[in-house]
């Protein structure tokens, strides 16, 4: 008889807990913000305010100066 639950404690599904499956979600929503906002930063900062790189990148190494 100990066997036969051993057997089918061992056939059933795993499921984590409610709280490890939040956290995870957590943690990944925080990372995926992080990834976002360095993305969008890095636009802001090194793209979208810059004309001089703009027209580096557009034109090459022969008209802008950096």
């Amino acid at each position: 008889m100990t066997n036969f639950h051993f057997l089918l404690a061992l056939s059933q599904t795993w499921k984590p807990s409610e709280g490890f499956i939040h956290g995870l979600f957590l943690i990944g929503a925080f990372l995926i913000a992080g990834v976002a906002l360095s993305i969008f930063t890095f636009y802001e900062d090194c793209y979208w305010g810059d004309k001089v790189y703009r027209k580096y990148l557009k034109d090459g190494k022969k008209s802008a100066k950096v």
